[in-house]
């Protein structure tokens, strides 16, 4: 049964015998404090438990086992004090070094080059207004759900559901403190913890629906697009994206795509720094999306990018999501402000921006699971890391462009009615 089961190309015993090597330098101390240990540590634990996650029937046919397992496996152990201090601290200066935006590099530019440019140009005008009518649907379920647990309403709207929709854990705990800190007269400080505690909840809820509902609806011939956002989509279209190679025996073309995708991020930062208002990462999609879009970067360069976007996939994704689990997944937040009415409150928003994306895609056009998952779900989470955890946990992480435009411009949307709206409550 396991003789033809293989962890990073290696076979099951292969990877057991180097993961002891691993393990006993680690829990000895001796493990080097850089990025080869780091890189090691997070290959074994995300390795392992993106195998087991694999091989739990319901777990991984409904909850996303494969990709959420190492996620909670590795948060988990932190949690239980399995992960040394010392590990920890590198992991952290690991992903604050840039992996996790290496990745995201690869996986935006590289996911947005390999479209064809009819699908981009339909694509984007027809989205933003899909995220605005989430959050709309979100605020109204909100409302309700604040009346019916007597929350009431300016506290399910303002104190519990904007900090999961502000554009991740960054708004969660530091632009919505500060803003309500000048309306309401209250101290930021003491409002971070509660919102990262709900914005948590509502990150795990969220992994948990994208893995549940893919499998449900997975043929669905109304709801489920199979990963494509458009709904009018032609053959021609799909013809073009999937007669492009995903992989090239030219490693040299790997570098190639590398650079590309690195070069593409740090101009996307550099047009950020001229114009602040919108985050660098958003500036980078809409470069990728504006390049290809104009046939201004040739086909055999969005194939380099698409070679490498599929390197990064294939090969490190275990190892961003234990890292993200060690680094970013703080279960205890999740206990300390789990109660069961913000627990309904949280519910209520998701369901309604879900609901209000799916309706909304409808009507522009673009399969509902796939605008409920991106326009919805990853507009309730932690941010970049909640969104790669939900697509990877619904199979579609090429739909990362557009789960990055829900968390950074949707986000921004968010906060720019809450701040419109609150003043309404506040006398």
């Amino acid at each position: 049964m396991f003789k033809s089961d293989k962890i990073f190309g290696l076979s099951l015993g292969a990877f057991l015998a180097l993961s002891c090597v691993v393990l006993v330098t680690a829990y000895i101390g001796k493990l080097p404090k850089d990025y080869v240990g780091t890189i090691a540590y997070l290959m074994v634990v995300g390795g392992a438990f993106f195998y087991i996650g694999g091989k739990i029937p319901v777990i991984n046919d409904y909850m996303g086992g494969a990709t959420v397992l190492p996620l909670f496996g590795a948060g988990a152990m932190v949690a239980m004090g399995l992960v040394p201090q010392y590990i920890q601290k590198g992991v952290g200066a690991f992903m604050q070094g840039g992996f996790q935006n290496l990745y995201i590099a690869a996986i935006l530019v590289g996911s947005i080059l390999s479209l064809s440019r009819n699908s981009i140009v339909r694509s984007v005008y027809r989205y933003l207004p899909t995220i605005i009518g989430s959050q709309v649907m979100a605020i109204v379920f909100l409302a309700i759900a604040g009346i019916v647990t007597g929350y009431g309403v300016f506290e399910a709207i303002f104190m519990i559901g904007a900090p999961m929709m502000s554009g991740g854990s960054a708004g969660a705990i530091a632009t919505l403190p500060a803003m309500y800190s000048g309306i309401l007269g209250r101290d930021a400080q003491s409002m971070a913890g509660p919102f990262l505690g709900y914005c948590s909840i509502a990150n795990v809820i969220s992994i948990l629906s994208a893995a549940v509902l893919s499998k449900l609806w997975l043929d669905s011939k109304h709801l489920n697009g199979q990963g494509r956002l458009l709904m009018d989509e032609s053959s021609d279209d799909i013809l073009a994206e999937e007669s492009r190679p995903g992989s090239d025996k030219d490693y040299g073309k790997l570098g190639a795509g590398l650079m590309i995708s690195i070069s593409l991020m740090t101009g996307g930062y550099l047009i950020g720094a001229m114009i602040p208002q919108i985050h660098g990462l958003a500036w980078t999609i809409l470069l990728a999306l504006f390049l290809k879009a104009a046939g201004w970067i040739s086909d055999e360069f969005c194939d380099y990018a698409n070679f490498w976007f599929n390197f990064m996939l294939k090969n490190l994704l275990p190892v961003l999501i234990a890292g993200i689990g060690i680094t970013s997944f703080d279960i205890t937040l999740l206990g300390k402000y789990f109660t069961f009415g913000a627990f309904f409150v949280i519910i209520m928003g998701i369901a309604g921006a879900f609901i209000g994306a799916m309706i909304f895609g409808r009507l522009f056009k673009l399969w509902p699971l796939e605008a409920g998952i991106t326009a919805a779900l990853c507009s309730c989470d932690v941010g970049g890391s909640g969104d790669i955890a939900i697509l990877s946990a619904s199979n579609r992480m090429q739909l990362l462009p557009f789960s990055s435009i829900s968390t950074r411009i949707g986000g921004a949307l968010m906060i720019l009615e809450i701040s419109f709206l609150m003043p309404l409550f506040v006398k």
